[in-house]
């Protein structure tokens, strides 16, 4: 009996499988599932806030009183949104120390002083373009 009889045929294994998949893999595909969340997430966050300073850009200044209602109407609308009723009855000096109250520097208190009373007075001499200035500088800084 020859010796080379006895001996087994080679067996090759079974070719390699994408399934299951390794571990790095995974943490790959989760890193992509939560960024793309992420980013939706911060991308829907702030679209008031474009929206607020794209109504604020349409705001007039050649009529100065209307301006400075528009703009006082608009930060109304935010301030309602944004905290609720706490704010709606608010107006005059109350209304701008609750507006600086929502911003770490101070915006309307000691510059625009005036806009607290501007709103109900016929002529001001407030300027048009500071108070939307302010206001959009407001839009775009305070937190809740």
């Amino acid at each position: 009996m020859n010796p080379l009889d006895q001996l087994k045929d080679i067996h090759l294994p079974a070719d390699a499988s994408m399934w299951p998949l390794a571990w790095p893999w995974w943490v790959l595909f989760s890193a992509v599932a939560v960024t793309i969340v992420l980013a939706i997430y911060f991308k829907r966050k702030n679209v008031w806030r474009k929206q607020a300073l794209l109504q604020l850009n349409v705001i007039d200044s050649a009529n100065k009183l209307q301006c400075i209602k528009d703009c006082n109407r608009l930060l109304k609308q935010v301030a309602l949104l944004r905290f609720g009723q706490q704010c709606a009855s608010l107006s005059g000096q109350k209304w701008l120390d609750f507006l600086d109250s929502k911003v770490k520097q101070p915006i309307f208190n000691p510059s625009l002083a005036q806009f607290a009373s501007a709103v109900d007075q016929v002529d001001t001499a407030i300027d048009p373009a500071a108070v939307k200035q302010a206001a959009a500088l407001w839009i775009r800084k305070h937190s809740c």
